[in-house]
């Protein structure tokens, strides 16, 4: 009896030592960093406790531990000895990795430039996909000197060309998140690429999502997002609101729209805002040529300072409606609207019908064209 119970209980030692676990181990490309701590931490989760940490000597460090269910973590040091950066859609902040931790052998490197953690399917698949993006994002920084160019011509195709290899890496990333609707990465990505990618595709991607999908950090906000959006869906009737003009008058919406006498641009913008100013010219161009036509503009500034809208409005020949409440991203008729990006803008027919989403530049002539005929 004794010989058996000796017997199980090697047996019992054996399975626990068997027991499935991760072990990380780490490089970290600067030699300042050294005799620091690198934290390991949930993705997400708002002032959670470090996971665990290690201590950096020589250049590297390990973690080890046992995950019950693969979830997002993040390796990062603390923001007094790495000082937090905002890093591009998709990207790594300098010496912060971003990773599914799970079980198994798994390698980081954390660097100023590319930082990763591989050893697992999941976690090679992200790791490729950085760094397919981070060889377009470096065409980018090539344009620079054409950007500052004082030549209008090239630095107007310096803009067209980075525009173009911004939508090179937003297709990429909604590629991969297509193909991977039950991976935890690739519900990360799309909400980091969600000014980028279209509505139907969201709406695409979360009908195809699994519930390991849908409960990655910032998803539930998402797809909240996406409801108000069906709201103000091409198709459906616009949503009034009132709001108050520059002089403080209140008006409501339904003063200029849906009232059968004009085709009207709803136009989401501030002051403040590169993307709107450089598109301005082009309203300002279509109101000109259309506003006899039975077309008018009523423009919903973001703006929080009645003094840059102001300005704002005087220095791009704004002549049109403008209404505000000063509430910068709160404005209550962008989060009627699901506004998160701007310039936004919403094409609503006589009747009162949305026609038309986010036309920007030549595409609002032309469409102008089609329905003032």
């Amino acid at each position: 009896m004794k010989k058996y119970l000796t017997f199980v209980t090697a047996a019992l030692l054996l399975a626990a030592c068997d027991k499935p676990g991760y072990e990380i181990t780490g490089t970290v490309d600067n030699a300042d960093l050294n005799g620091k701590y690198v934290y390991l931490t949930a993705y997400g989760v708002p002032d959670v406790a470090p996971a665990d940490s290690a201590l950096v000597q020589n250049g590297t460090f390990t973690l080890q531990g046992s995950q019950e269910n693969p979830a997002l973590y993040k390796l990062a040091f603390a923001e007094d000895v790495v000082e937090p950066q905002r890093a591009a859609a998709g990207a790594n902040a300098p010496f912060t990795s971003v990773f599914v931790l799970e079980n198994g052998q798994l390698k980081a490197t954390l660097a100023e430039k590319l930082s990763s953690v591989s050893g697992t399917p999941e976690n090679d698949a992200l790791t490729a996909l950085q760094e397919q993006m981070d060889g377009l994002r470096a065409k980018l920084d090539e344009l620079t000197p054409d950007l500052k160019s004082e030549d209008e011509k090239v630095a107007e195709a310096a803009v067209q060309k980075y525009e173009e290899i911004e939508r090179q890496i937003a297709d990429v990333a909604k590629t991969y998140i297509l193909g991977n609707t039950t991976k935890r990465t690739a519900a990360k990505l799309l909400y980091d690429f969600r000014y980028d990618i279209e509505e139907e595709v969201q709406n695409e991607i979360i009908g195809k999502a699994d519930s390991v999908f849908k409960s990655v950090p910032n998803i539930d906000k998402l797809m909240a997002h996406l409801e108000v959006l069906k709201t103000v869906a091409v198709g459906k009737k616009f949503t009034d609101f009132e709001m108050a003009d520059a002089d403080g008058k209140m008006h409501k919406l339904s003063e200029f729209v849906g009232n059968g006498k004009n085709v009207v641009l709803i136009d989401f913008w501030a002051s403040w805002c590169p993307p709107c100013r450089r598109d301005m010219p082009n309203l300002v161009a279509a109101y000109k040529k259309y506003k006899n036509k039975g077309f008018d503009i009523v423009g919903i500034s973001l703006d929080s300072k009645a003094e840059a809208w102001a300005k704002g409005v005087k220095d791009l020949n704004i002549t049109w409606t403008q209404l505000s409440d000063l509430q910068g991203w709160k404005n209550a008729g962008a989060q009627l609207y699901g506004v998160n990006s701007i310039p936004h803008t919403v094409l609503v027919d006589k009747d009162g019908t949305i026609i038309a989403k986010n036309l920007h530049g030549e595409e609002i002539d032309a469409k102008l064209q089609e329905i003032l005929k």
